[in-house]
Parts: C-alpha cells; sequence; structure tokens
C-alpha cells in the first residue's frame, strides 16, 4: 500500500532518561491482505521495519564493533529488515506470537508445525495447512536479520551497516568431491559473498589441501589457483580434498545487529496498541538458526534496553551444541560446522551446557546462561535429533566429561530418537547396497512431535502449564555412551562412523573477546569427543522420544549415513541418515500379516498421544506412514536377503 505508520517505542523512557536507546522506530506497510482460516479472521501482513540502536548503550556495546559503525546525525546506527506477519484481525484472540528466526531467509515454520507447502508469500488459508499454529493462538512473524543473503523479492533479510576502510581476514573452505575449476568464496548457494579478497594485499592469502578432517595441511602453491577478476571466487585445478583459503579483505558487516533486530522486535510487538500487539513471545530457530538463539542466549540479548525479557520462550529446534558466527568481525553467519564441511569456525565451542562447568583446558567455569541474567531466562525447549548426537555434538548439551548435566528448571530436553537432520522425502530414498537392504536417506517424520512439544511450550508460556518431562539419552541410566563404547546390533551388519562431529577447545586469537579473530585458522587446543545414544537391538536410538514407526519396527531407522563412494567414506554425512529395510523373514517372526502390524501400530500410536508426543489429529497420518513402511518393506525379493543373519529378535 507504500503508507507509511510511524511508532515512536519506549517515547516515556527516552523522557525520562533522556539516553537514546535501541528501538524498532519505524515500520512502512507494503501489502495487507485478509482472508478467513476455518472460524477466524485473518491478515497477512508484510513490510520494513527500521531500528535506531545507540552504540553508547550498554545493551549494545556486547554488539561487536557498534562502535565503529556509520552513524547519523544523531550518533545512531541504523538498520532495516523486512518482516511478513500472519495475525488474527482481533488482538483479542492473540495469546502470543511465534517469531521464527529465519534460516537464510526463507519460512520454515508452517512447514514444521502445520503440515503445510514450501510457499514464500503464506498469505491465504491454503498456504496455512491445518492451522495449529493459528488454532493456538499466535500470530506468526518473520523479520530478517542475516545481511549477507542473496536478495530475491520474498527473502527475509536485513540491510546492516559496514565498516568502510577496515581490513582483515577472512577464510573460506570447500569440501570438493568431484573435480571443480571454480570455487566461491561464499558458503553456500544463495549466500552473497560480502568479504571479497583486498587486491592490494592479495599476494598475502594463502591456500591448503587435505584429505581428510584430521589430516595434515599441505600449501597449494599459488602459481596453481587466481583469483577472478571480481574478487569472489578462485579458479584452478580442484581436485577431491578439503581446500581452506585465509584471504585478506575490508570492510566487514556488523553482523551483531542482527541479534538487536530480532531482541527489538519482540520488545516491540510486545508493546500495547500497536498493529501487532501480542502479550507473549515464543522464538523459534531451526539449524542455523537455532545456534543463533544459542547464541543469542550466551551474549545477554534477551534482556531488553528497558530491563524485561524480550522472548517468554523458545523453542529450539537441531541446534546441537552448537552456536554460530553471529558477532565477530568478518563474520559469515551462514557458516555452521559438520564433519565434513564449513571446518572450525566459531560454532561448536565451550561453553556447551546451560549450567556453569569448568573447562578442562582453560580452566574456567562458565555456562551457556549467564547466571546473573536469571530474571531473563525465557521458557526453553531444546529438541534434537539423532542426528545432531552424532552431527552437531548435541550429547554435550547435558552432559561434561562422563556425568549428566541436568538442564535448569525453565529448560526442557527432547530428543527424536534415530530421526535425522530433517525429514526426507520417502520418494528420495537412494538404494546404497542392495545386498544389505540399506537406503540414504530417513524419512522418520519428528515434525508430529514438533506438533505437539509447540502446544505444549505455548500452554507453559501463555498459561504456566507444566510441560512433559525432557526426554532423552543419559549416562546414570545407560541409555547415553562414549563413543568408544558405542555398539551396534551385530545382525544390522554396519560399520559404525569413524568419529561423530567433535567439538574443541580453540584460540582464535588474542582479541577473540573482542570479536576479533586473528588465528585463521584457529589453533586447536583440545578435540572433544561428544557422547552419543545407545541403541536396542532393532538399531534404533535409547532414552528419547520414539516415534511409533519405531515402537512397532519394521525396519531400522538409523540417524547417520556414511559418505559412500566419497574420499573419507567412514565419516558420516551431512544431515542425513539411512533407513535399513528389513527382510521379510524378519518381519513375519513379528507379525502374522499386515493387519497384525496395523493393530500394533495403532496401540503404540495411542501410548505415544497418551504421553504427549503427538496430537490426536495426527494419529491418522501415523497409519498412513505405517501403510507405506509395510509395502514399501515388502517390496523386496527374498533371495537377495538370504545371507543376512536373523537371529536375536527382540520385541519391543
Amino acid at each position: 500500500m507504500g503508507k507509511i505508520k510511524f511508532f515512536l517505542v519506549f517515547s516515556l523512557a527516552l523522557l525520562l532518561c533522556g539516553v537514546a536507546n535501541a528501538a524498532l522506530v519505524s515500520q512502512t506497510i507494503k501489502s495487507e491482505k485478509s482472508f478467513n482460516l476455518k472460524n477466524m479472521k485473518m491478515e497477512a501482513i508484510s513490510g520494513e521495519f527500521t531500528f535506531l540502536i545507540d552504540p553508547k548503550n550498554p545493551s549494545n556495546q556486547q554488539i561487536v564493533d557498534i562502535d565503529k559503525a556509520p552513524t547519523n546525525s544523531d550518533g545512531l546506527v541504523e538498520a532495516k529488515a523486512n518482516f511478513f506477519i500472519i495475525q488474527n484481525k482481533d488482538p483479542k484472540q492473540r495469546k502470543g506470537a511465534l517469531v521464527e528466526v529465519s534460516n537464510r531467509g526463507s519460512k520454515a515454520a508452517l512447514r514444521y508445525f502445520n503440515h503445510a507447502a514450501r510457499s514464500d508469500t503464506p498469505n491465504k488459508s491454503s498456504a496455512l495447512g491445518d492451522g495449529l499454529i493459528q488454532e493456538l493462538g499466535l500470530s506468526l512473524v518473520w523479520v530478517g536479520w542475516q545481511g549477507d543473503l542473496t536478495i530475491s523479492a520474498n527473502t527475509m533479510h536485513a540491510s546492516l551497516p559496514k565498516i568502510v576502510g577496515l581490513n582483515g581476514w577472512a577464510r573460506s573452505d570447500w569440501t570438493v568431491d568431484s573435480a571443480k575449476s571454480l570455487l566461491t568464496l561464499a558458503h553456500k548457494e544463495g549466500i552473497a559473498t560480502i568479504y571479497p579478497v583486498d587486491f592490494a594485499k592479495q599476494q598475502d592469502a594463502w591456500l591448503t589441501k587435505r584429505m581428510g578432517r584430521d589430516n595434515l595441511r599441505s600449501v597449494v602453491p599459488r602459481s596453481m589457483w587466481q583469483f577472478s577478476s571480481d574478487g569472489k571466487k578462485i579458479a584452478g585445478d580442484f581436485s577431491p580434498g578439503i581446500y581452506e583459503l585465509v584471504y585478506p579483505s575490508r570492510d566487514p558487516m556488523v553482523t551483531g545487529v542482527g541479534l538487536a533486530i530480532l531482541r527489538d522486535t519482540s520488545a516491540y510487538i510486545k508493546q500495547i496498541d500497536n498493529t501487532f500487539s501480542v502479550p507473549k513471545t515464543i522464538a523459534f530457530g531451526v539449524s542455523q538458526t537455532g545456534r543463533f538463539l544459542r547464541h543469542f542466549l550466551h551474549q545477554g540479548f534477551n534482556e531488553t534496553e528497558m530491563g524485561t525479557m524480550a522472548f517468554d520462550g523458545m523453542l529450539i529446534h537441531t541446534a546441537g551444541a552448537g552456536r554460530g558466527s553471529f558477532n565477530h568481525r568478518f563474520a559469515q553467519p551462514s557458516r555452521d560446522a559438520h564433519r565434513m564441511s564449513a571446518f572450525l569456525y566459531p560454532t561448536d565451542i565451550f561453553p556447551f551446557t546451560s549450567a556453569r562447568v569448568r573447562s578442562d583446558i582453560t580452566n574456567k567455569k562458565v555456562g551457556l546462561l549467564k547466571r546473573h541474567h536469571e530474571d531473563f531466562y525465557p521458557k526453553i525447549f531444546y529438541t534434537n535429533t539423532g542426528y545432531e548426537y552424532w552431527g552437531r555434538a548435541a550429547g554435550l548439551i547435558h552432559t561434561h566429561n562422563v556425568f549428566d548435566i541436568a538442564p535448569l528448571k525453565n529448560e526442557r530436553i527432547y530428543h527424536f530418537a534415530s530421526a535425522q537432520h530433517f525429514v526426507e522425502n520417502k520418494n528420495n530414498l537412494v538404494l546404497l547396497d542392495e545386498k544389505s537392504g540399506m537406503y540414504r536417506g530417513n524419512p522418520l517424520d519428528f515434525k508430529l512431535h514438533l506438533r505437539a512439544l509447540l502446544s505444549h511450550l505455548t500452554s507453559w508460556v501463555v498459561d504456566d502449564n507444566e510441560p512433559p518431562k525432557s526426554a532423552y539419552p543419559r549416562f546414570a541410566n545407560q541409555t547415553l555412551t562414549t563413543f568408544s563404547h558405542y555398539q551396534l546390533p551385530e545382525w544390522l551388519n554396519l560399520e559404525k562412523p569413524f568419529k561423530p562431529h567433535t567439538a574443541y577447545e580453540v584460540e582464535y586469537g588474542k582479541g577473540w573477546e573482542q570479536g576479533i579473530i586473528t588465528n585463521q585458522p584457529p589453533v586447536i587446543l583440545a578435540e572433544i569427543m561428544p557422547p552419543v545414544p545407545k541403541v536396542d537391538n532393532n538399531g534404533h536410538e535409547l532414552g528419547g522420544i520414539n516415534h511409533p514407526l519405531i515402537k512397532a519396527p519394521i525396519a531400522t531407522f538409523l540417524p547417520w549415513v556414511l559418505r559412500y563412494n566419497k574420499f573419507s567414506s567412514n565419516e558420516i554425512e551431512d544431515f542425513r541418515g539411512s533407513v535399513k529395510k528389513w527382510t521379510k523373514k524378519r518381519i513375519f517372526s513379528r507379525y502374522a500379516d499386515k493387519r497384525s502390524y496395523l493393530n500394533h501400530l495403532n496401540k503404540m500410536t495411542l501410548k505415544s498421544l497418551a504421553d504427549g508426543w503427538i496430537l490426536a489429529r495426527d494419529v491418522s497420518r501415523v497409519k498412513q506412514q505405517g501403510n507405506w513402511l509395510w509395502d514399501w518393506s515388502m517390496d523386496q525379493p527374498d533371495p537377495i536377503y538370504a545371507a543376512v543373519d536373523d537371529n536375536s529378535l527382540e520385541e519391543r
């Protein structure tokens, strides 16, 4: 509509104290659309927020380089971010807001919670799936925060300040599985190269190669590669291996402003008498943005400048033990960390547990949550799949050495046993080995559990109703084990991975406490091996929330898969798990026929319903999944499996 509406935030406080505060100071409405969802009158509103940040305010001095950022005539730093909000038109029907921290500019919450299809502009009822979020009384809010995205019409992004003229060092790395001639300095497709090479100093750049994560680096001679004319790529003959480039750059973005954007958006929509007013807010982050929220908490951003709580609740999904590159000089927010990609960025670094524990390396006692910020602790659900225990060091969020560390009273930890990082489309499963019946990809649908947990978290935040107890593997009840003692059932006939993704104690250089990395790559002080869940005789993980397809098993779901037919083939593949078909002989030793199986699956589904792990409206979905799994499992010629050992069948 192009109509500009201005909202002065915290105006009374400004008058009383005479100090400028970071605030969401204005909004531009670009589109509004009304529609009906069941019996609710909804509206979708999009536009742009403008933020002004006072670099002298104590709450903002934790933003790295905020004191060097360009300012307006009032000495304030400006940032802009687009937003997209779906809300009930009647403010009285809004119990709160689910604020999704957008993962690399996307909108995921409707797919995770509403059984909705992917949509970049969810401004009609058909885009909202079954409407669970809205039926819980939650507005759905997206706001851009990441400044290094390739911008398209529907990408959630932010315009963040840059410090022109400031020099420093940046780093890129690549795992090359097939020969390439060109490598981009940006992390991945959709990410802009915000730190091109400083050509004046390009002779100081160096490139290394190694043939495994833990292997020694060898320098690639400068004559064998060169920067592209735009300074955003390198060209050469790159055979398979791990490459790492350290190079001079300039004009870093003040990435930590993205943390303030989320803080101030939440503070703003909880103000009375504005367009989007709600009484409570719940942050949702998945993978990258789950790590963002852990970083947000660790650096104390949940306390607003006015001394109030920014977010009342958080659902932090598939973050594992990580934080990330969200608030340091030359930070690249998209960079993550896995066994075979994005190596040694400040992601999986101490501390990991919310409770304070002492580092064995530095002797510092610290926790993810700051003790003096207890009044600003939100109610938190940490949810991780089995993959995060293998690929994101998730076991470290509730252990130290070989001891269990209990979550704080404001926290719950839930483990989706045997699931991979995302739900694989069953049509994308790839047969890896016909004889063993192993498939790349794991279709176990943990989103059924997420939906139930969002309902529990909303009830906890809005009505203070206690949620289910944490469900995750522990040393104490022998459902968690050290990697060296991890064993698979012999009948699976599988080798375990070389090792899970490990965390580190690292030295980024003497300026790291100020957010400046001078050691590129960092010096490794210690490798921290995370514990992993034990498995039962079916190969399924213990100690967490078991999907009904695990409680009534006819296949083995694994949260990891090896890098078949690639170098370092004994390492795990990023993000993915696998599924092993059982032989018909093994299946029929448990169930007389499909009807018998579906009856047992229904009993297990109703038990999950009674335990609060799924919603009543999702019971029929489990049956549909069971129907598919049975038919898929029966689609096999028996002779191929004649050599497989079917002993030791254990009923669960």
